[in-house]
């Protein structure tokens, strides 16, 4: 079959009719009217549509005080939490977008997307009390307000305003209004940061909303037994976390149990005591989570996991589903996108394989260089359109061109292939391809393998300088707890699995890879690290 043939390419119109409001207000007419109902649960404490309304309200008002305009941007610096949310509903209400940064950021980092996304007020804890003093003198916030939990003083020196929540919450004011339509932009969400410098990608109200629903199409499968809550622990600040583990859910009126910080035990005990149905996880957690004693715990109503962020290598689906009885649903999506553009049908999915396009969702694979379309079967470029996809990058023009075809197909920069049974399956990031004599190396390919080892817990490959092939892999190998192994014993199982010119020239033991907030391992790092020592 001619991939021109695929059912993908010859979607004309939206199967779904999507709801033209802002994320709030799809919010409200998802309550149905019942504000008592328990939507949100974090630690002991229990939250209901009422009183994130009553929360919103309140912050809304003060940022009308503060002279916030429509899509002037607040910046949202905090964990998961309950202010998480009432922050970004906030913002809403008043037509601002919002930016979400990650924590793990260095100073420098989070300093660059204030300034880039033109940052009016930052929201935050106490745990970033020193930034919000050392913002740089040259650019004012209107203020900065730190959430209830924060005891740290701050010092106003540089003429930035600072407020409490809980002193915002006590003001007269309320507003009720919304001033965001659907057109309006949502998230600046910044991308790219793994491997060049961060972009602001710019996702509208309609972008989110739509992805929500094409995502409860998908969820739709699910018995409803199997729905009773999402166990939300990926990171907020993420694409993945922010859509599958709260928006697609509120949306559906599935419960929330948030996470502030991924740990695997704290996974498994919330699972055991507040009877979550559905993970969703990027690999290097369900990793963590199988270097526990799973089989202490009580995981009986854990129906569904979900995977997505980076390739989930089979080993590790194997491994899950022998300790759990339950198959990983593996899924694709980048935050360009909403993030979500594949998942594995419910009951029917295939390992290995990141599954069929959501709803909705056009994909054509091409020849990278000619943008050629290429046939089933055939490695390729992904490129992808649909009602998630975003507007463009926030202040780059020629960029937000360039990532388009002449035609208006996204370009993901990720290599796939699609099977007689229109599943696809990655093959590996465009970029990361190693280019070594002439031949092409997939960093994956040779992870897959590596996996298989019985010592080693996680790897990564990069490439390499080398004088004679260009370029040559190398592998970064963390073990599992207990066990020791050499290069030497790596090469050697290496050799029996792969073809010569495959096998990394190069491997390193490393107590442990360097990890996005999202979990992906940042190979940036890894090649950086490489060139300091060389």
């Amino acid at each position: 079959m001619a991939l021109s043939d695929s059912k993908w390419l010859n979607i004309q119109e939206t199967i779904i009719k999507y709801p033209e409001v802002s994320i709030y207000e799809n919010f409200l007419n998802a309550t149905k009217g019942d504000l008592d109902k328990v939507i949100i649960e974090q630690g002991k404490v229990s939250y209901t549509p009422r009183q994130l309304i009553e929360y919103s309200n309140k912050l809304a008002d003060y940022f009308l005080s503060e002279n916030i305009q429509v899509q002037d941007t607040i910046s949202v610096l905090l964990p998961n939490t309950i202010w998480f949310v009432v922050s970004v509903f906030a913002a809403f209400q008043v037509g601002a977008k919002v930016t979400l940064i990650n924590s793990r950021l260095s100073q420098k980092e989070i300093e660059f997307q204030i300034i880039d996304s033109e940052t009016k007020i930052l929201i935050t804890n106490e745990s970033f009390c020193d930034l919000i003093s050392n913002i740089p003198e040259h650019y004012k916030l209107l203020s900065s307000i730190l959430t209830p939990d924060s005891k740290c003083k701050i010092d106003s020196s540089n003429d930035n305003k600072i407020m409490k929540m809980e002193d915002v919450f006590k003001q007269d004011g309320i507003y009720t209004g919304i001033i965001s339509n659907s057109e309006d932009i949502a998230f600046l969400l910044y991308s790219g940061g793994t491997s060049g410098l961060a972009k602001g990608v710019m996702l509208t109200h309609f972008n989110m909303i739509a992805n929500a629903y094409q995502f409860n199409h998908w969820a739709s499968d699910i018995p409803e037994e199997y729905s009773k809550a999402v166990l939300s622990s990926l990171p907020l600040c993420h694409s993945f976390g922010l859509q599958c583990g709260f928006f697609a859910p509120l949306f559906r009126g599935e419960k929330i149990i948030i996470l502030p910080k991924f740990h695997p035990v704290d996974v498994l005990k919330i699972i055991e005591e507040k009877g979550a149905s559905s993970f969703y996880g990027v690999p290097t957690m369900y990793i963590a989570i199988l270097r526990e004693k799973i089989e202490d715990f009580d995981l009986s109503s854990l129906k569904v996991c979900v995977s997505g962020g980076s390739a989930l290598p089979k080993e590790i689906h194997h491994s899950f589903e022998e300790k759990t009885g339950i198959s990983i649903v593996e899924g694709y999506g980048l935050t360009e996108c909403s993030p979500v553009t594949h998942i594995n049908p419910y009951g029917k999915t295939k390992v290995n394989s990141i599954g069929v396009p959501l709803i909705d969702t056009k994909v054509r694979i091409i020849d990278s260089q000619s943008t050629e379309q290429l046939e089933t079967g055939e490695v390729g470029e992904l490129t992808i359109k649909g009602p998630q996809v975003m507007k463009g990058y926030w202040g780059k023009g020629l960029e937000s061109v360039n990532v388009f075809t002449p035609d208006q197909w996204l370009r993901t920069g990720d290599l796939v292939k699609e099977d007689d049974e229109n599943y696809f399956y990655l093959v590996d990031r465009l970029k990361d391809i190693i280019n070594s004599g002439g031949l092409k190396i997939y960093p994956r390919e040779v992870e897959e393998v590596l996996f298989k080892h019985p010592a080693i817990a996680v790897a990564a490959v990069i490439p390499i300088p080398d004088e004679y092939f260009g370029e040559v892999p190398k592998a970064f190998i963390v073990t599992k707890e207990g066990h020791d192994l050499t290069g030497e014993e790596v090469q050697d199982f290496c050799n029996e699995q792969l073809s010569k010119y495959k096998v990394p020239k190069y491997y390193e033991i490393i107590d442990e890879l360097p990890l996005s907030a999202a979990g992906k391992v940042l190979k940036r790092e890894l090649i950086d690290r490489f060139s300091l020592k060389d």
